[in-house]
């Protein structure tokens, strides 16, 4: 019983360090946003660009989000590593080059968010937060809190071979932490309700 209860202590940990780069280039974000830091970056990646009358992705996908997650992410990474040299308490994808591990958990997680909001752009569905319905509201919060999710998931599975009960735990994790994070940008009047 103490065997399995320390393995699980084991698996969580591991799970939360999974999370702890974008989750710290989030909160970020958000201290950015609130105190009006870097706005000048605020320029959309699709540069305002159309395809059938709506933008390619949409203005939330910005050039500032890019650069702090990037930046954050990786330095956070950078410290992962260094503990997971010497804690089993972190997750040994960790012990990987920081340089490369934090651009790419930063680059898969954004590339599931813009290609949720680029496939959304396509069939109509309103910007974050604008759905007309109740119901609309609700289902679209769920892919808008879990398209970045499943991408960097998808790189710790193929990339990094990240153990499966690690990955489901981290996305349990993270769900949680980003309805959290979200319901904390809309307290903060940083996103539309």
């Amino acid at each position: 019983m103490q065997i399995e209860l320390s393995q699980f202590l084991l698996t969580l940990s591991q799970a939360f360090t999974l999370l702890l780069p974008i989750t710290f280039a989030g909160l970020c974000l958000i201290i950015c946003m609130r105190k009006g830091w870097l706005e000048k970056l605020d320029v959309p990646l699709d540069g305002g660009l159309k395809l059938g009358g709506e933008p390619l992705i949409g203005k939330s996908k910005s050039l500032r989000s890019l650069i702090l997650y990037l930046v954050v992410a990786t330095l956070v990474t950078l410290l992962l590593h260094s503990s997971a040299q010497v804690s089993d308490l972190v997750a040994p994808v960790f012990l990987t080059n920081p340089f490369v591990l934090g651009p790419a958990i930063t680059l898969s997680y954004l590339l599931g968010e813009i290609v949720n909001s680029f496939i959304k752009r396509r069939i109509g569905i309103a910007a974050s937060g604008e759905a007309s319905s109740r119901l609309g509201s609700r289902v679209q919060a769920i892919f808008d809190n879990v398209d970045g999710i499943i991408a960097s998931g998808l790189l710790f599975i193929f990339s990094y071979q990240v153990p499966a009960e690690i990955l489901v735990t981290s996305f349990v994790l993270a769900v949680v932490i980003h309805l959290s994070t979200d319901l904390l940008m809309r307290r903060l009047q940083l996103k539309v309700k």
